[in-house]
């Protein structure tokens, strides 16, 4: 016979089974699409990664425009079972960015990867309600043997980048025999302009199983124009800031192979692997 002791701790058993499971996976109103879980320590591997970031650009005469661009990036994730949380390291594959009011600025990529890889990156996931946050992200561009490479003051212009400390930092990147990197314009202007940059991108979403995750990407950088060879422009004209619609900064990570290159992220991306617009 079935004591009133023993139904009890069975009731207690089951109440904490029920506990440990964890919440109910979220539905994130942002993005409008819901978590789907997966095992603890299920997100370690290999992924490729796209970034978005839109900005809205005052531009004199044209009045305000979207801009911004997109980068690759390959991804190598490991989990950390004490501390509960994903390191990772990751290289720029490759990238564009956005026409603005009929010029574009770019970089071939093979530019792309000559920026250091970002070594430091920590990847929070929540298995059972499905969130994930990626922070520790940086990009220098023809930046080096700064201090610190995240809090280390940048020159405010490029008077100041040919003084020490900051002349020091910046190096020809792309061996061009132009200090900086050279980003070529063109469209309604044809030319060069020559930058330093520093980049810091944070990711907020949700998983979708172990192999995905979606969500919103923010971005922060600073860039300083060294010159450039454009006689009738001048790439100082504007000023760019995050644009208001959160949703148009954006990520997608997907599963890849583990011995996955640069070049099959790229191709992941010819192939629509990676999503060419929004997922959500």
């Amino acid at each position: 016979m079935r004591t009133t002791k023993h139904l009890g701790a069975q009731i207690l058993t089951l109440f904490f089974m029920a506990f440990a499971c964890g919440a109910d996976p979220v539905y994130d109103t942002t993005i409008g699409v819901a978590a789907i879980p997966a095992e603890v320590g299920a997100h370690a591997g290999t992924f490729a990664l796209k970034t978005v970031s839109t900005t809205l650009v005052h531009v004199p005469i044209f009045g305000d425009k979207n801009g911004g661009g997109s980068n690759y990036r390959l991804v190598k994730r490991t989990y950390n079972a004490k501390e509960k949380i994903y390191s990772q390291s990751s290289e720029l594959c490759g990238g564009e960015n956005f026409e603005v009011a009929g010029v574009t600025t770019a970089a071939p990529e093979e530019t792309y990867r000559l920026v250091p890889p970002s070594e430091k990156e920590i990847v929070t996931i929540d298995h059972d309600k499905g969130t994930y946050v990626g922070t520790g992200h940086i990009q220098l561009w023809a930046l080096k043997d700064m201090p610190d490479p995240v809090t280390s003051t940048l020159p405010k212009g490029k008077k100041q980048a040919k003084e020490a400390p900051f002349k020091d930092y910046i190096y020809d990147m792309d061996g061009d025999g132009k200090d900086g990197v050279t980003m070529k314009i063109s469209g309604i202007v044809n030319g060069e302009v020559y930058v330093i940059q520093r980049k810091f991108v944070d990711l907020s979403g949700i998983i979708l199983g172990p192999d995905r995750a979606i969500g919103l990407a923010s971005n922060s950088y600073t860039t300083i124009i060294l010159g450039d060879n454009i006689s009738i422009y001048d790439p100082k004209d504007g000023s760019a800031e995050t644009h208001p619609d959160p949703k148009l900064s954006w990520f997608e990570e997907i599963r890849m192979p583990e011995t996955s290159t640069c070049d099959d992220v790229m191709a992941a991306l010819q192939s629509g692997k990676i999503s060419l617009t929004r997922p959500f």
